[in-house]
């Protein structure tokens, strides 16, 4: 989960409209929360904001204006996200704030509950309306908590606009919100509704403006990206979405995340091989693999299903790297199905594996379900789970000492000013995969340079940045 403060934008503000009388100066400060895609989120506002004549700065005691984006994707989330809200409420008395806007994933979801719950806060705006926010703090009834229908997400067929907060030289793209699944565990859909696709030629539009811009690694993110164009009457519409980005060329890192494992087909496994700017990396959330566990959580599959999904992507595409996430301590899980998952990750030797204890969310299926199981026992099966994948990852990077390797440098480290970070193709952004760290060479943000894999870690790698490949390890890991 990120925890983003955003200020400080070398950017002049854009739009006239007339100076509210409620503010002496526009300020702004912002507090973001969660995932890349409520990031994204807090994105289109500040642009949204920047159009009105908002100037969004760092120092949040000095913001006429505090806005929150929440998250409430499970109960830590939604912990934090009130807590949140409460300290900024603070500003209101020791600072120059006027106004309080708690937005996001938490207002969608306790839209009832929050007005009552949190009268600190004095405009509530789901994700569904986060681009009107400019708008509403000029007019005169700003104040009060309302909340109005709307679609999830800007119209298909214009731009997503945004000013963009990571580091210029890579994005985040989200190609569509909410869900069509109903996963028992999961809230996503009770926050972001169903699915609703961006159509495709606002995202290649999109894609171009950041090549213009010198994004050099673009990221797709959506709840599940192998449904996109689903709702557009487009079945296969990532794949026709990904040959049309490959065919544009200019940006050479794309990367995929957050695809559901019944929905990864031949066809999109072929164009992500067959491509030059895709790449060879998936992150398909498995939850489970015990059948019996997977049918409680209403997904399908089993092990054995499971694992031929996971030999069919390494035949297609053997360099692939694969990340997944598992979930334990699912109501009634046994020590029996809990021990598929051990003796699976110990099969597929995966690259990257999250594994997070249940988390009992209201409103949704498994909220009530028998067989709950204990905290300290979720705790014990993931780090059990966490041991034997560390074991696994260790294991695999022993193989890349000696072998040179493209990577894409992000800046100075912030484990040591005096080495650069970067990351592998098999590394996606923030951390999520590890991290390499170019221990000689400059080189500048955004550059791909080749280097020398000198020392590997569990997680994190250490190079030597060099300018000769060798004929024989062209090959990333």
């Amino acid at each position: 989960m990120t925890n983003i403060k955003v200020g400080g934008l070398p950017i002049d503000p854009s739009g006239s409209g007339h100076k509210s009388p409620d503010f002496q100066d526009k300020t702004v400060g912002i507090v973001s929360l969660g995932c890349p895609k409520n990031l994204v989120d807090t994105e289109s506002m500040i642009h949204a904001l920047i159009e009105k004549g908002f100037r969004v700065i760092p120092e949040l005691e000095k913001a006429e204006v505090i806005v929150v984006n929440t998250c409430s994707f499970v109960t830590d989330a939604r912990r934090e996200s009130i807590d949140t809200l409460l300290e900024m409420s603070q500003y209101k008395e020791n600072g120059k704030a006027k106004v309080l806007v708690g937005a996001g994933c938490l207002v969608s979801r306790y839209r009832e509950e929050l007005p009552g719950l949190l009268p600190e806060v004095d405009m509530l705006l789901s994700p569904a309306e986060e681009t009107s926010i400019g708008d509403r703090l000029l007019s005169s009834s700003v104040v009060g908590n309302t909340l109005t229908s709307a679609s999830l997400i800007a119209p298909a067929s214009i731009p997503f606009r945004r000013k963009r907060l990571t580091p210029t030289h890579r994005a985040y793209l989200k190609i569509s919100e909410g869900c069509d699944h109903t996963c028992s565990f999961c809230a996503i859909p009770l926050s972001r509704g169903l699915q609703v696709s961006r159509s495709r030629e606002s995202l290649l539009e999109e894609i171009r403006m950041m090549a213009d811009e010198g994004v050099r690694e673009v990221t797709l993110i959506a709840q599940d990206l192998t449904r996109y164009g689903s709702d557009l009457d487009d079945e296969d519409g990532l794949p026709r979405l990904l040959e049309e980005i490959d065919r544009i060329g200019r940006i050479p890192w794309v990367r995929l995340l957050y695809a559901y494992p019944t929905l990864v087909t031949d066809r999109l496994l072929k164009v992500i091989r067959d491509s030059s700017t895709i790449l060879k990396y998936l992150d398909i959330p498995f939850q489970h693999v015990s059948g019996t566990v997977l049918k409680r959580m209403n997904r399908p599959g089993n092990r054995d299903s499971t694992m031929r999904l996971i030999d069919r992507i390494r035949q297609t595409i053997p360099e692939i790297t694969l990340r997944t996430t598992f979930i334990v301590g699912f109501p009634g899980e046994t020590e029996e199905e809990f021990s598929e998952i051990e003796q699976f990750l110990e099969w597929a030797r995966l690259d990257h594996v999250g594994v997070f204890p249940f988390s009992r969310e209201e409103g949704t299926p498994s909220h009530d379900m028998d067989g709950q199981i204990p905290a300290r026992v979720k705790t014990q099966r993931r780090k059990k789970l966490m041991g034997v994948q560390k074991r696994i990852s260790l294991d695999k990077k022993m193989d890349w000492v000696g072998k040179v390797v493209p990577v894409l440098i992000e800046g100075p480290s912030e484990q040591s000013p005096l080495v650069l970070s970067g990351r592998l193709e098999g590394m996606a952004p923030d951390g999520i995969d590890g991290e390499v760290l170019v221990l000689s060479g400059e080189a500048a943000p955004g550059s791909i340079v080749p280097c020398r894999v000198k020392r590997v870690h569990a997680y994190d790698i250490e190079v030597w940045e060099t300018s000769v490949l060798e004929e024989e390890s062209t090959t990333p890991p």
